[in-house]
């Protein structure tokens, strides 16, 4: 049997019984001057063979442990090279794979497709991004996700930007005090995508090039017992898509920028303070309803106005009036 470097398939039997009866005549040096053949080839290919150097056209058997030990280490090379590339398959192939299911319905040929565990949903939505080509518009309405859908959001979303695909996403508003989003935020802005968020809530949805959807099905659920898995629908029906599509457009109009900053916090004087100002009342009418003076109005500002990146009264209840809704809940710091 032949054992070339590019591993070619395997016999059953190792040796034939022809090659095995040709390395007992060579030990026993009753078969030094073999014909060729497939025989000599099986051992010379397993190095159990070798050319006698002291007498030309002869054969002399090597140690068969040796070639043994030689075979076994090649057969893990190759089993390990070739597992290596089993695994990487689909990776590799997730643009075609994502490509078809872009251009093809969905399986049973309808438009609709019901998917059932995060596993599965993120089984049909990788090759689906890798197939990305000019939009992807994404919407994560509970907040913070977990740190394993974050890390795997990093490597998605990245690899999209790399190839030039315009990326929008939607937070709600809390996601704003977490550190680990924020760090995802400040990431992909720099790579060139927009963050936004806003204080309603939305359904968590997937929009691949205004084409394919993967929206969230709520599950109703009050306990007691584990909570239901996680499902989602898979949407390739044109009229549908775009109808998400422009609903998200309508929520990103509506939603306030974010490139990861720190989420701005006011004290319940401060926000007293601007709310007086919006109403039309000057800095002197104010301090005289807190029992304070005009300075130490404007001292309560200064730092808010750092905070927000602002230097006049009106640029800053311009800020409040819009953002106001993202800092609701917001327990104030101070007094």
């Amino acid at each position: 049997m032949k054992v070339d470097n590019r591993g070619a398939e395997l016999d059953q039997n190792l040796l034939s019984w022809e090659a095995k009866q040709l390395y007992r005549g060579l030990l026993a040096g009753s078969s030094t001057l073999p014909q060729p053949g497939n025989a000599l080839d099986e051992l010379l290919g397993l190095r159990l063979a070798a050319p006698d150097p002291n007498r030309p056209g002869h054969y002399v058997a090597l140690n068969a442990s040796t070639a043994a030990l030689h075979l076994q280490n090649h057969l893990q090379n190759l089993g390990s090279r070739y597992l290596a590339q089993a695994v990487s398959v689909a990776t590799d192939m997730n643009d075609l794979i994502g490509a078809y299911q872009l251009a093809r319905p969905v399986s049973d040929g309808g438009a609709i497709e019901y998917l059932v565990g995060l596993d599965v949903i993120q089984d049909r939505l990788t090759p689906l991004l890798a197939a990305c080509e000019a939009e992807l518009f994404t919407a994560q309405p509970n907040g913070p996700r977990p740190a394993a859908q974050l890390a795997l959001s990093y490597q998605r979303d990245l690899a999209v930007l790399q190839r030039g695909i315009k990326m929008r996403t939607i937070y709600h508003y809390t996601a704003r005090g977490d550190e680990p989003t924020a760090k995802w935020a400040a990431t992909v802005t720099v790579h060139g995508a927009q963050v936004r968020t806003v204080p309603n809530r939305f359904p968590r949805t997937v929009i691949i090039d205004r084409k394919v959807a993967v929206t969230a099905v709520l599950t109703p659920w009050e306990g007691p017992g584990p909570a239901p898995e996680e499902r989602a629908l898979l949407i390739c029906d044109e009229a549908v898509v775009r109808c998400l599509a422009t609903m998200l457009d309508l929520l990103w109009d509506s939603a306030l920028p974010w490139d990861g900053s720190a989420l701005v916090e006011m004290t319940s004087t401060q926000k007293a303070i601007v709310e007086g100002l919006i109403r039309g009342n000057g800095l002197e009418v104010i301090g005289r309803a807190l029992g304070v003076s005009r300075r130490t109005v404007s001292t309560h500002l200064d730092p808010l106005r750092e905070a927000v990146g602002v230097e006049s009264l009106a640029q800053l209840t311009y800020w409040y009036g819009k953002n106001e809704g993202h800092y609701r809940g917001i327990t104030p710091v101070g007094g």
